[in-house]
């Protein structure tokens, strides 16, 4: 095990009572089913999904592109800032994204524009525009594993009933450290364990290694998969930051399909924003 951060350390103790750590359960998964017309499984979640929701942030913060690729929205209510801490805010500020209020002509530093890892949340908000909008999602008896085509990513939600780690007992990790479990026919995961150099999203809204996530999965039918998002950082956020409502639709004829192998390439990547003179993301 790498070594630990000694500051990390007693951090644990300032969560919410309500999401302390090692106070879940989760279920053992059902087996890796293919949704199909005939039947409908609301807990068979394998398959891959592609966004219908637009191209947005984490949440429907101010400046957010609202409006449906495919199909009608749910009502996300008023844009709202995130819940900043003084320091969340600074750190904001301090980041240079291509997008957004805090938009940068040049110069920018997007973590992604870099070929560095998305990470989670952001692989999540499936920002990339088709046909690189989709990611699957395979079942098994212990675990569910999410793969995104884009940048060829991949990472493991553990369903056998083991609990989250102490946070001082993890170090950070692109993907964290993901367990689940069924609350109903809602799948919840809960993960822990960040890298504090990804961003939430393409506008620039910062984390901590104290993040804490947790993924609401829905199906509202056999073809539409409904995701939100919770994290709650104390040092970034002053209190529990609610994404708006991700929507994606099933594509029955991709699994059928090769594999892309979508890599980002540092050689092939700069030498376009080279050639366009973007900074380090290309728009």
């Amino acid at each position: 095990m790498p070594n630990m951060n000694t500051e990390r350390l007693g951090k644990a103790s300032r969560w919410p009572a309500g999401i302390a750590l090692g106070t879940m359960f989760a279920a053992v998964a059902p087996l890796s089913a293919q949704q199909n017309g005939d039947t409908f499984d609301p807990r068979a979640l394998s398959g891959n999904w592609e966004r219908e929701t637009a191209v947005v942030t984490y949440s429907n913060v101010p400046g957010s592109y609202r409006s449906p690729v495919n199909r009608q929205l749910p009502d996300q209510g008023p844009t709202a800032e995130a819940p900043f801490t003084d320091e969340g805010r600074r750190r904001f500020v301090a980041n240079l994204p291509s997008y957004g209020p805090n938009r940068k002509e040049t110069g920018r530093d997007d973590p992604i524009g870099r070929c560095e890892p998305a990470g989670i949340p952001r692989n999540l908000t499936t920002e990339i525009i088709e046909p690189h909008d989709t990611f699957e999602i395979v079942q098994t008896a212990d675990r569910i594993f999410q793969f995104f085509e884009y940048r060829h990513d991949w990472r493991e939600i553990w369903m056998d009933g083991r609990e989250l780690p102490a946070y001082e007992d993890t170090w950070p990790t692109w993907n964290g450290f993901s367990v689940g479990r069924f609350d109903g026919d809602t799948l919840v995961v809960e993960t822990i364990g960040f890298d504090a150099r990804t961003w939430l999203d393409k506008y620039g809204y910062p984390h901590s290694e104290e993040m804490r996530l947790e993924e609401r999965y829905r199906l509202v039918d056999a073809d539409t998969l409904e995701l939100t998002m919770t994290i709650w950082d104390p040092e970034i956020y002053s209190g529990p930051w609610k994404s708006d409502t991700k929507i994606y639709s099933l594509n029955r004829d991709r699994h059928n399909e090769w594999d892309e192998q979508i890599y980002c390439v540092p050689a092939e990547e700069f030498t376009s924003q080279e050639l366009f003179g973007t900074g380090n993301m290309i728009e």
